[in-house]
């Protein structure tokens, strides 16, 4: 299987540059890729919440985030459900959205 390459990848990232990031979803985290970039320009996010419909997907993004598993919480799910998802985890609050 090939890498993926996010399209796109710094200027998606420059969004959040200067910011200070605790919480964060991402609605569709595909194979990691955006989130193993934010989480290292990040060290700050305590939790990253990664959305996906489609089980492969996670699956990658569980072996490429292998790195940041503790911070990292992998859900299969729809991202148009993230307040129930949020609210499900006792989340009020997050800090960036990433839903493209």
């Amino acid at each position: 299987m090939g890498t993926h390459i996010p399209v796109m990848l710094q200027e998606s990232l420059s969004i959040f540059r200067d910011q200070k990031l605790s919480f964060f979803f991402d609605g569709t985290i595909g194979a990691g890729n955006f989130a193993q970039a934010l989480l290292r320009a990040h060290p700050e996010v305590e939790r990253y919440f990664g959305c996906d419909r489609d089980n492969s997907a996670l699956e990658l993004a569980k072996v490429n985030l292998k790195a940041f598993s503790r911070k990292v919480e992998l859900v299969h799910a729809n991202f148009c459900d993230v307040e129930k998802i949020l609210q499900e985890r006792g989340i009020n609050k997050v800090n960036g959205f990433f839903l493209i």
